[in-house]
């Protein structure tokens, strides 16, 4: 009998979900349990202190009046105050005892027989050690306070408090554990059964995953959690499926997926394109080309395993992001592919509607932008956009990627992160940036740049202390080149470096032959960004300052805002080699990018400039005010000096000298002017020309 019951125990446990059944039935009684339990001990430690507070509570009010009371020997107004407090339905004693511990008055209820001599032994060491006592039983709790008369302990009283509460809460969590254990066993474990019996039904997927494949479908996504042969049979039918189905994937990413990003490749992407729109004359749709922005740094500062890790992420996002929005507006699924570097391209079919496409653009700005965590590293990325449309941009492949290319390098040149729509105009705006860099090139090989100077005044004295260093260009064919203009150009084609170079050589030369004429102003020159990624920064900056001959304590390196986002280590080991020199360094544009206040109170600045659009609107506007106040008492707290950008007023000077501004930099002054005129105005002033006449001079 007992061989019997043990074969069909283990024939029935054998079943899945049998053992299914009874692991969640168990698992959800458990955790029940687990819940009541944590639950009834919470709510007897919430009452156990209640109980003890108002015993306490209750205690220390009657001492406030039993000193003086036994003292005059006044059993009525004791009691009364006794019987007042035991009327609580928690007390179930309150009396007072003289100071050798011998029962003085009761309530009413506990008092004992007028034929005993109530003796407490905790209220003798309460009145005798002048220390409150605590004790608690089972089924009470005791507070026993000492009553001071003079400084003196002159008796105690005790407060007894009934614990029945808490065995009601016991009972109630038996009752909450029976009916939980019952609705399991009347509801859960029917139904629960069940679904398991159902769930392992294999042999009839395994019949459909063979008809399915004998169709030619061969993504085979049939589980194999049968017992018995039929798991294995649906193991070995599923092991063989993968099999072959890895099989022609492989060969297809051979072909046709990018390792990296794991999306189509360029290859995917042409054929698909040409398939889009060559093929199909009559055809509608949309292309984004995306760039992340400034992508190279992160190689080179973190190597090419950590843009790899990057790309891929993007990757993922991007594709889940087209998903979500551009799915259900195309004619057919959308195309995501990583078309080379750092850059993806979205075939959009069917899809021309501006306002869709906008929405879908600025979403993979904000989305695939921000900070990316790659291992203990931060980066912080952004992208820029480009769209265009076909039949309307282009009736080829080939045209209309040229275009999206084209209006991506326009979001670029517009300061990046941010998406732009192919035109006639970009076409344009592309062949003058073309224009604008060859002509540059020629401009720092003929060394026909030149750098301006606009004056720094100390806001207390009114005096020139020194300047910053502007490049200005000015070419044959183009006219005057505004900064704005061949500045970005300058950064995109990597000569933004030996630019960076040409103005600090030459701001030193002019500073120095200034200087030697008894004059003591200071220059301020600003590093790009992709400066300070170069790994041989700091020795040619050293080696430049050292030629020149310039006091170093004179010179002053401005680094932007945006630089102390993602590199601040990087930006520190740059930093330190050419501060020890004696230079100093200062934080352009503040206030106008993201850096963090620990960014800014450990990297070894000296100076911190606010930027020109937080000061031009002080003159009407308390928020900018209250801004800008606030930033020079933290530059205060931190013992730095300040720069003021882009005061154009005497009302905008004042309010910054009230304030504590060091320096102010402005129109109201001066806007750049060539070497000549800003040493004609230094000397000017050092030789105590009134101020209408240098301005007339200038």
């Amino acid at each position: 009998m007992l061989q019997i019951i043990r074969f069909w125990s283990h024939e029935i446990f054998k079943r899945v979900f049998v053992r299914a059944t009874l692991y969640g039935v168990f698992g959800l009684l458990a955790f029940s349990l687990v819940l009541i339990g944590i639950d009834y001990y919470t709510q007897m430690d919430k009452i156990g202190e209640r109980l003890a507070r108002t015993a306490h509570d209750k205690a220390l009010f009657i001492t406030n009046t039993a000193a003086r009371d036994i003292e005059s020997k006044n059993y009525g107004e004791l009691e009364r105050v006794l019987n007042a407090v035991a009327g609580d339905r928690y007390i179930i004693a309150a009396k007072v005892y003289t100071r050798f511990g011998q029962e003085f008055a009761s309530d009413f209820t506990s008092a004992s027989p007028s034929s005993e001599t109530g003796f407490n032994e905790e209220a003798l060491n309460a009145a005798q050690l002048g220390q409150s006592q605590f004790r608690e039983t089972a089924n009470t709790l005791e507070y026993v306070l000492p009553a001071f008369r003079g400084g003196e302990a002159v008796g105690s009283v005790l407060v007894r408090i009934s614990k029945h509460e808490m065995a009601g809460i016991l009972r109630e969590k038996i009752s909450q554990v029976a009916v939980v254990f019952g609705m399991l066993l009347l509801a859960f474990v029917p139904v629960l059964a069940l679904m398991m019996y159902r769930a392992t039904s294999g042999v009839s997927r395994v019949t459909l995953a063979a008809n399915e494949a004998a169709a030619g479908y061969l993504d085979c996504k049939m589980p194999t959690d049968a017992p018995g042969e039929v798991g294995e049979l649906q193991t070995a039918f599923r092991d063989m499926m993968v099999n072959l189905r890895q099989n022609i994937v492989k060969i297809e990413q051979l072909a046709y997926t990018d390792r990296i990003s794991g999306l189509p490749n360029r290859a995917k992407l042409d054929n698909s394109a040409l398939t889009q729109i060559d093929l199909r004359p009559n055809s509608a749709g949309s292309v984004l080309y995306i760039g992340l922005d400034r992508f190279k740094l992160i190689n080179d500062l973190h190597g090419h395993a950590v843009g790899d890790q990057l790309l891929g992420q993007i990757s993922k996002r991007l594709a889940q992001l087209v998903e979500q929005m551009a799915g259900p507006l195309t004619s057919k699924s959308p195309c995501v592919a990583r078309f080379s570097g750092d850059e993806f391209v979205v075939l959009l079919p069917g899809l021309t509607d501006a306002a869709a496409l906008e929405r879908l653009s600025d979403a993979v700005v904000d989305r695939l932008g921000g900070a990316h965590r790659i291992g203990n590293l931060s980066l912080s990325v952004t992208v820029s956009v480009g769209v265009a449309c076909w039949p309307e941009h282009g009736k080829t492949s080939e045209a209309v990627l040229r275009n999206a290319n084209m209006a991506m390098y326009e979001a670029k040149a517009e300061g990046r992160a941010q998406s732009v729509t192919y035109n006639d105009k970009i076409r344009e705006r592309m062949t003058e940036r073309e224009q604008i860099r060859h002509r540059l090139e020629g401009a720092l090989t003929n060394r026909s740049l030149s750098v301006h100077y606009q004056p720094k005044v100390d806001l207390a004295t009114g005096k020139i202390a020194g300047s910053e260093a502007l490049l200005r260009w000015t070419d044959d064919e183009l006219g005057s080149v505004p900064p704005y203009k061949f500045i970005p150009v300058a950064e995109e084609s990597g000569m933004i470096g030996p630019i960076g170079e040409f103005v600090l050589e030459t701001a030193l030369r002019d500073m120095k032959a200034i200087n030697n004429r008894g004059t003591d102003v200071s220059v301020a020159v600003n590093v790009a960004p992709v400066q300070l990624q170069s790994p041989d920064f700091c020795g040619r900056t050293l080696g430049i300052i050292k030629e020149s001959g310039f006091a170093t304590d004179r010179l002053e390196l401005e680094v932007t805002e945006s630089s102390l986002v993602d590199y601040s280590q990087t930006l520190l080991d740059q930093i330190m080699p050419i501060k020890k020199e004696g230079v100093k360094f200062a934080i352009d544009d503040f206030g106008t990018g993201y850096s963090s206040l620990h960014s800014l109170a450990s990297m070894p600045f000296d100076t911190l400039k606010i930027d020109r659009s937080f000061i031009m609107g002080i003159d009407n506007s308390e928020d900018r005010r209250t801004i800008v106040e606030l930033i020079l008492m933290l530059a205060r707290q931190l013992n730095l000096n300040t720069v003021s950008e882009g005061v154009e007023t005497q009302l905008q000077m004042d309010y910054i000298n009230l304030w504590g501004g060091t320096l102010g930099q402005g129109y109201l002054w001066s806007p750049a002017v060539p070497f000549n005129d800003f040493s004609k105005m230094v000397f000017e002033e050092a030789a105590g020309l009134p101020e209408q006449s240098r301005s007339a001079a200038s």
